[in-house]
């Protein structure tokens, strides 16, 4: 550093002070070191760490990016860029000074901290305007400081309560664990819960378990205090009684707090605590409400849970019931289907057997008077025995396969099959008048009830085989003209039944499916068949529709009922 700038430098009125690149001290001028102290060039910084302690920024004007702002000093010399901070040095107790710090490099070789003295120009009494405000300032942010801890502490506390009991369902359980947790949080010797039900307090829960024995017990308050509770507002008292009605006083005065649990703004009951405690603070008066509304809102929460449940399993039973009785219906109706085809059945049976007993006939007189001319008769009567019994047979296992009760779960069937099982059963009623065209597609086998969509075959071709005779009754040489198509469409196995029958009147379209509804003489239709037909084919997850008149494409029909069924 040249003569001339230290010349310069030394007879300025500013403290000055000059660092090399490596902070160590080249310079000071007698004005630093009238105001600071003399320090000498060195590595050994003790001295002016001492000196930094005294500053502290009043106001800090930082142009560099890379500042170190811990204290003002340090950041002075240890800056790279330009730096101005308001800074106050404090050199004794007593004893403040004001500073503006300004600090610039040169040629990065130097680093020159001036130090401008701005004491002169402080206005006293302002800074102690200032600083009875800050007192003020300190003041109120220490009672809000204080709020603010005992707000913290009711919500630790609220929230440890709430943790215990804003999850539990079982309402004993809960009311357990609350007055557990009050008298942990009171230093309560004793607590429970009466119920209010029919303007009568009773002891419900206790704790500790040692005063369980007062379960049962009837608990009285005067008019005044009743209303209070009704009121849901809390009570707190010192008592030489529990209440009213006790016959035994306590042994010491003690505060009794009761907290009121509403439901649907009714008293549902209230949580009594005795507890030593003479005081209760405001911030405890405060976590009392708090707890009642957390409570209130838990037991609310536990009651809709067991209402819900409770309605639940009503509901479950009720469609458990609702099954059976429809499995009831559905058997019932089948059996009125197969009532309807027993007279029919018995004479087609008849028929055979009366084959097969003139056959037994001939062959007693065959046989009383044998002759070898005979053997041809026997021959015919043995193969008309045969095919009388074929057909008994047939029919028989049809019944049986048809009927089907035990068959309850779902198994792989061939709908193509299951029509004819069905057409066999009522082919006396189709044999003579009747035309027959089925339009069978490839299908593959579809998971199904067979024995229910065999009753749903049924019931539709009974109702057109019905409505085909009506006419009939009028036209005797009428061709009746049944056709059963099925094919797949679309991921769905489609079932379509025709017939030429009457057809269904427009007034009647909306009301087949209803259970009730029918069309037949009083005792000659239940009214449920087509209406669980339609309940059998939802159960498969299909639907069933029809179209009746007019139907496009096909002008030899009447009505078309279609049916779908899913075959995934």
């Amino acid at each position: 550093m040249s003569n001339a700038l230290i010349s310069f430098y030394h007879n300025l009125q500013e403290p000055i002070i000059i660092y090399d690149k490596k902070s160590e001290i080249l310079y000071h001028n007698l004005s630093f070191q009238k105001m600071f102290g003399e320090y000498n060039n060195s590595k050994n910084y003790d001295c002016l760490n001492k000196l930094s302690y005294k500053f502290s920024y009043q106001m800090c004007f930082i142009k560099s990016e890379d500042i170190r702002t811990y204290n003002p000093l340090i950041s002075a010399i240890q800056g790279e860029n330009s730096y101005t901070s308001y800074v106050v040095y404090q050199k004794e107790e007593d004893e403040f000074y004001h500073f503006i710090i300004k600090a610039f490099s040169v040629k990065k070789r130097y680093r020159i901290v001036y130090f401008y003295d701005v004491t002169s120009t402080i206005n006293i009494e302002r800074l102690k305007e200032e600083n009875e405000r800050l007192r003020l300032q300190n003041f109120e942010f220490s009672k809000t400081n204080s709020k603010a801890q005992n707000q913290a502490v009711k919500m630790a506390l609220l929230n440890r309560i709430s943790l215990s009991i804003k999850n539990e369902l079982d309402i004993k359980t809960l009311i357990e664990k609350f007055l557990e947790e009050l008298s942990t949080v009171f230093g309560a010797s004793k607590s429970y819960f009466a119920e209010f039900n029919k303007g009568d307090l009773t002891i419900k829960y206790t704790f500790p378990s040692v005063y369980a024995p007062q379960i049962g017990e009837k608990i009285k308050y005067s008019k005044e205090l009743t209303d209070i509770l009704h009121a849901g507002e809390n009570s707190i008292q010192a008592c030489l009684k529990e209440h009213e009605g006790a016959s035994i006083p306590l042994l010491n005065s003690t505060t009794r707090i009761i907290i009121p649990i509403l439901k649907n703004a009714q008293l549902y009951g209230v949580a009594v605590i005795f507890t030593p405690k003479k005081e209760i603070s405001e911030l405890e008066r405060e976590l009392l409400v708090s707890i009642s509304m957390v409570v209130t809102s838990s037991i609310v929460q536990a009651s809709l849970f067991h209402q819900i449940s409770k309605k639940k399993e009503e509901l479950e039973d009720a469609i458990q019931e609702l099954k059976e009785t429809q499995l009831q219906l559905i058997n019932s109706e089948k059996m009125a289907s197969l009532g309807q085809l027993i007279a029919s059945v018995a004479h087609e049976i008849n028929t055979p057997l009366s084959a097969i007993n003139a056959n037994n006939e001939m062959m007693h007189t065959v046989f009383n008077s044998f002759d070898i001319s005979m053997l041809t008769i026997l021959k015919e009567m043995n193969s008309t025995d045969k095919e009388a019994i074929k057909r008994i047979t047939n029919i028989v296992q049809s019944l049986r396969r048809f009927v089907r009760l035990d068959e309850t779960e779902q198994q792989e069937a061939n709908i193509n099959e299951e029509l004819n099982l069905t057409l066999d059963l009522i082919h006396h009623k189709i044999k003579r008048g009747f035309e027959i065209e089925k339009k069978y597609g490839e299908i593959p086998l579809v998971n199904c009830y067979p024995n229910m969509l065999n009753q749903v075959f049924l019931n539709i071709l009974m109702n057109g085989i019905h409505s085909i005779e009506d006419i009939k009754k009028e036209n005797p040489d009428y061709l009746g003209k049944i056709k059963i198509e099925t094919k797949i469409d679309n991921n769905f196995l489609k079932i379509e039944i025709f017939d030429n029958g009457k057809g269904i009147s427009e007034q009647n379209q909306d009301k087949i499916f209803q259970a009730g509804f029918t069309t037949k003489k009083k005792g000659q239709g239940t009214g449920l068949g087509l209406a669980i037909c339609k309940k059998i084919i939802e159960k498969h997850n299909g639907e069933i529709n029809f179209k009746s008149g007019l139907l496009e494409n096909e002008p030899n029909y009447k009505t078309k009922f279609i049916i779908k069924i899913p075959t995934f």
